[in-house]
């Protein structure tokens, strides 16, 4: 390397060029070489340097970045060192829809969201600004991704807009819609109901559906059936398919808070069928809705279903951005592997579900993930553990009076104090859970269930102690042959520890019946 330079300019050095002459220009001119020259202020300034040939100073262009062959979603390439790539590519197309435009700017000052929120990883904020104002339209996919964070539909967010007399009731319906994403029920139930008797057209429908799933929501799933099922017949005369699968998931859900399997079960399946025939492109709603069937058919001891859809869940996680399904995704496999008996991996979900939900700041959820936890560790004999799970839960429901939530944590505490050996405090407990007034069918059958368990740890007599059991027994029979089966077992161990061979032998015997599988 050379030890000096040729700069070209007025004040470099007489030293810097051992040919100078004040008469002649310098000697680098005859040489014609050709060499790059940091420059400290225009690199400080730009990154740019000089290139100096044959005496001749001109500045080069700065160094770029590589770049990559894939477009950015405003049209520009992106450097390849990027981290976080676009998963949408979207090039500016000219103006095609400024009330579509429009409408999205107005919901998302509506959610009180940024340009940048609503841009996330997938856009730039520069292609969500050319979208408000009508200066590009976006690809199917982009409209997916834009309507879910907006919380709509993709129908109902590139429908015809309303008139102007029902734009304001819109944007009140979204700001609903945001209370009930926020666990804010009845506010979004209070806000519905004064929205109903102004909402005309297509809007008509969909304050129904709020009101429905709020309802459901803040446990008056009755109430909220009945609304959801009249937005279902208004969306099905429509012929929004979208919006039927989105309601049928809805209707599913509310069900399942009645305990009624089987309906449940019954209306998921139907959205999933118009997931597969493509009338729902959305992979968050396909990712709930997966997640949903895999819980409910669990617990209508179907397995081998459940761990279909769970795969399929989980290979579609990877792909959501939505953290509240991916959330609820690692409960309901919690869940599913509780009661499949593999306590490790149920462990590790509930886990990720608790930190998921604090992540999400969503207390109700947090406290739902604490009983599950709580319960997964009463299963592994981990008392302490349980202990603990259980004491955060139990505040978090009384916090925000969380009924259902509380029986549950009875159930729990009562099965942990029998684990520990403490069956008269277990047999209280569970008749708490049993007396709630917010406790579920099936939260009763199981709590009474657990008090006839703990019962026959007591000084009980048999006759007492049989009677709990039938009792708990009858109870759990609507709610699946395995729950009976899981009875019927525990009566045998119950009946063999106190001596009475020939009962516990006709226990074991109902019990296996009701394991085997049905032909018809």
């Amino acid at each position: 390397m050379i030890s000096w330079h040729c700069t070209g300019s007025r004040n470099w050095s007489r030293r810097s060029c051992p040919s100078f002459s004040r008469s002649s220009a310098c000697c680098c001119r005859a040489l014609r070489w050709r060499t790059r020259v940091r420059h400290p202020a225009a690199e400080a300034a730009s990154g740019s340097v000089l290139l100096v040939s044959g005496g001749e100073t001109r500045r080069s262009r700065p160094r770029l970045p590589r770049l990559s062959s894939k477009k950015a979603d405003g049209g520009g390439a992106v450097p390849a060192s990027t981290k976080s790539r676009r998963v949408v590519h979207q090039k500016a197309k000219g103006p095609v829809d400024p009330g579509l435009g429009r409408r999205v700017r107005e919901l998302r000052e509506a959610r009180k969201l940024k340009q940048s929120d609503l841009a996330g990883t997938d856009f730039s904020k520069s292609f969500i600004s050319l979208v408000e104002t009508g200066r590009t339209r976006m690809s199917l996919r982009a409209t997916q991704i834009v309507a879910a964070r907006l919380g709509v539909p993709v129908a109902e967010l590139i429908e015809t807009p309303v008139g102007e007399d029902q734009r304001a009731l819109e944007l009140q319906l979204v700001q609903a819609e945001a209370l009930l994403a926020r666990g804010q029920a009845l506010d979004a139930a209070r806000i519905g109901e004064q929205l109903e008797h102004q909402a005309t057209g297509s809007l008509a429908p969909r304050v129904k559906r709020l009101r429905g799933r709020a309802l459901a929501a803040a446990n008056r799933s009755r109430d909220g059936i009945r609304l959801l099922d009249e937005a279902l017949r208004a969306y099905r005369a429509a012929g929004n398919r979208e919006l039927v699968a989105r309601t049928l998931y809805d209707l599913a859900v509310a069900h399942a808070r009645l305990e009624e399997q089987g309906e449940a079960l019954n209306f998921a399946l139907q959205a999933e069928h118009l997931v597969n025939e493509g009338a729902v492109v959305d992979r968050t709603f396909e990712l709930k809705l997966l997640s949903f069937l895999a819980g409910t058919l669990v617990v209508l001891s179907d397995f081998g279903a459940a761990d279909l859809r769970t795969e399929r869940a989980k290979a579609l996680a990877e792909d959501v951005g939505d953290p509240r399904a991916v959330a609820n995704l690692y409960e309901n496999l919690a869940v599913t592997r509780q009661r499949q008996g593999d306590f490790d991996a149920a462990l590790a979900y509930a886990r990720r579900s608790l930190q998921a939900y604090e992540e999400l700041d969503s207390k109700a959820d947090v406290g739902s993930a604490w009983n599950t936890l709580g319960w997964v560790y009463v299963a592994r004999g981990q008392a302490a553990r349980a202990a603990e799970a259980l004491t955060q839960a139990e505040r978090l429901a009384t916090e925000h009076k969380d009924g259902r939530l509380m029986s549950y944590v009875l159930q729990n505490r009562a099965e942990l104090e029998l684990a520990r050996g403490n069956p008269d405090a277990a047999v209280t407990l569970a008749q708490q859970s049993m007396d709630h007034p917010e406790a579920s069918s099936r939260c009763r059958a199981i709590s009474r269930l657990v008090r006839a368990q703990a019962l026959a740890k007591t000084k009980a007599s048999d006759a007492q102690v049989n009677t709990a059991f039938r009792e708990a027994i009858a109870e759990l029979e609507p709610h699946g042959r395995r729950m009976s089966a899981r009875a019927y077992q525990a009566l045998f161990e119950t009946q063999v520890a106190r001596g009475q061979a020939k009962p516990a032998n006709e226990a074991a015997k109902r019990a296996l019946e009701l394991l085997q599988p049905r032909l018809a």
